[in-house]
This record gives structure tokens, sequence and C-alpha cells, in this order.
């Protein structure tokens, strides 16, 4: 199969220019700037200063856009083991929310039951509660 060429044609000069696309690109209308430079003289730091700056903490004096976290505390860990024992309080902190919520839904169960002992709704609860009572 071959690949087509699209050609488009312009007389000039009553001598035909033709367009490619290899080549003979017509000509750009971009746009028009001017010979204002937007620099600051001496704002030019080699990366030697730069990281000598950014070890001392000295900011380049740019804005820094900071995120909001809210009330959640972003850890910051210095050490490998912070991180192992971070991690097994989150752990812990799982495990708790998990129980007080098997707890509150045994209760919400248990009261279920106790309002409709005839309804399907009841027999469900009581399965529930026996699979709760199994996992403990």
């Amino acid at each position: 199969m071959k690949k087509t060429v699209k050609k488009t044609t312009k007389v000039v000069n009553k001598k035909p220019i033709i367009y490619t696309q290899y080549g003979n690109a017509a000509p750009l209308k971009g746009k028009k700037m001017d010979n204002k430079l937007n620099t600051i003289p001496d704002q030019t730091k080699t990366i030697r200063e730069l990281l000598d700056n950014h070890s001392r903490g000295i900011p380049l004096g740019v804005n820094d856009q900071k995120g909001e976290y809210f009330d959640t505390p972003i850890p910051v860990f210095t050490d490998l083991t912070d991180i192992m024992e971070y991690k097994n309080q989150l752990k812990e902190k799982e495990a708790e929310v998990n129980k007080l919520i098997a707890e509150e839904k045994a209760k919400n169960l248990e009261k279920l039951k106790e309002q409709k002992p005839d309804t399907l709704e009841a027999q469900q609860a009581k399965k529930e509660i026996e699979k709760i009572d199994d996992q403990k």
C-alpha cells in the first residue's frame, strides 16, 4: 500500500510552489516578540551555591507551596526502625478500631433481634451474631 502525500500548490509570480510534509513548509505566522527582558540581573547561582544553601536550609526565594493536611499529622522519619515502629502502631490502632466496629455491630444486631424476633432480618441478625461469636 502506497503512502499518499498531500500536496498543496500555490501560484506566486506564475511559478507554482508545492508545499509537502517533507519540505518547503508554508511560512508560519507566529507571535511577534518584543526585545524586553524579564530576568533580574545577578540572580544566577551555581549548582554548588544551590546545594550549599539547600543543605543549610536557606530558601531559594521562590514561592514555596505547602500542602494542606488538615488534622492528620504527617510523620517525618529519620531511621528505618522508626518506620517499623510506626507501622506496628498503625496496625494496633487498626485492630482496636475493627474490634470496636465489631462490638457495635453485634449490639445493633442483638437489638434488631429483640425488636423483631419473627422477621427475616432477625434471622439474618442471628446468623451474623453466630459468625461474630465464632470469630472470637
